[in-house]
C-alpha cells in the first residue's frame, strides 16, 4: 500500500508525525506526474482528487475511486472487498 499526495515531501513528515507511524509509505508527487497520469489532477486548484486505486498483482486496476470520502464507512468496506477479493486469488 501506498500513499500519494502533491504535496510536498516536507508536509507528509509533519502529518506523519502527527498521525505517530504510518503503516505505509507516504510519497510526494510534487511534480503533479502520478496525478495527472491516472486522470485524478484538479487543473483549477493544482490539488489531486482524493481517490483509491487497487492494482492486482499483474498491474491491473482492478477497483478505481475517484471521489473517496474519508468519512463516508461505504468506501472504506468497498476497498477492503475488493482487497479480499485479491488476496483469495
Amino acid at each position: 500500500m501506498l500513499a500519494i499526495s502533491v504535496d510536498h515531501i516536507h508536509s507528509h513528515n509533519v502529518f506523519a508525525a502527527s498521525l505517530g507511524k504510518l503503516p505505509y509509505p507516504l510519497l510526494s508527487d510534487w511534480h503533479k506526474q502520478t496525478v495527472k497520469s491516472y486522470k485524478v489532477f484538479n487543473e483549477k486548484g493544482e490539488t489531486a482528487l482524493r481517490s483509491v486505486f487497487v492494482v492486482n498483482k499483474d498491474g491491473v486496476l482492478s477497483y478505481i475511486n475517484t471521489s473517496f470520502k474519508a468519512d463516508k464507512q461505504a468506501d472504506y468496506d468497498a476497498v477492503f472487498s475488493e482487497l479480499e477479493k485479491l488476496t483469495k486469488q
